[in-house]
């Protein structure tokens, strides 16, 4: 539970992110699992969905959702002829063996005005920094970095990503609903505070310059 609740509130900050228009534009949703954020975007998009997992694609294929399967370290973003308003690449640049990559292809698929949001795990969580101190195991755990291949302190992240042509036009901290001992309200409080330390996530709206 705690981590769905996670969940839902980032992609409720994704949302408030993304500017509606008068007109349908399109929506990439790069590791896009079962695409569960749809519920919480605009009405007036066109939503398309890249995953590794056929079952995830299939079950989204099923809907009538434009969705491809790819494994990102082998193979190009699909949808080669489409340019799009918002790019999203949630969980995923930490998970990828070049990430770099990854934001070049993303580049060339957006539309001039157009912006990428992403996020950034920090895995330097005071909790992780304890479990390391104290040579305690960090599986099992909401700040276990699961199949990362890169870690990203949050000022080192941002340099990545201006090194990287992106213009940081938005960020918002998220912290964490674990321990649910601690009220919430200060979490985020701690996360502002000193965002190296307490910060779960950092959600990043960007512009290309």
């Amino acid at each position: 539970m705690p981590h769905q609740q996670f969940l839902q509130n980032k992609f409720k900050e994704v949302a408030r992110f993304i500017q509606p228009t008068n007109s349908k534009f399109k929506i990439l949703d790069i590791g896009c699992n079962n695409g569960n954020i749809r519920n919480f975007l605009p009405k007036n998009i066109e939503y398309f969905g890249v995953d590794i997992d056929n079952e995830f694609i299939h079950q989204l294929q099923q809907k009538g959702i434009k969705a491809k399967q790819a494994d990102l370290n082998k193979q190009e973003l699909p949808f080669q002829f489409e340019r799009f308003n918002y790019i999203l690449i949630l969980d995923l640049l930490e998970h990828v063996v070049n990430p770099r990559q990854l934001l070049i292809q993303a580049r060339q698929k957006l539309n001039p005005n157009g912006k990428l949001i992403i996020t950034l795990p920090n895995d330097y969580h005071i909790l992780n920094r304890l479990r390391f101190l104290f040579n305690k195991p960090i599986t099992n755990d909401p700040f276990a970095p699961f199949g990362h291949l890169h870690y990203f302190p949050v000022k080192v992240g941002e340099q990545f990503l201006k090194n990287n042509q992106f213009k940081i036009l938005k960020k918002c901290y998220l912290s964490s609903n674990n321990p649910e001992s601690i009220p919430k309200s200060i979490k985020d409080f701690l996360s502002k505070l000193s965002p190296q330390l307490f910060v779960r996530d950092v959600l990043y709206l960007l512009e290309m310059f």
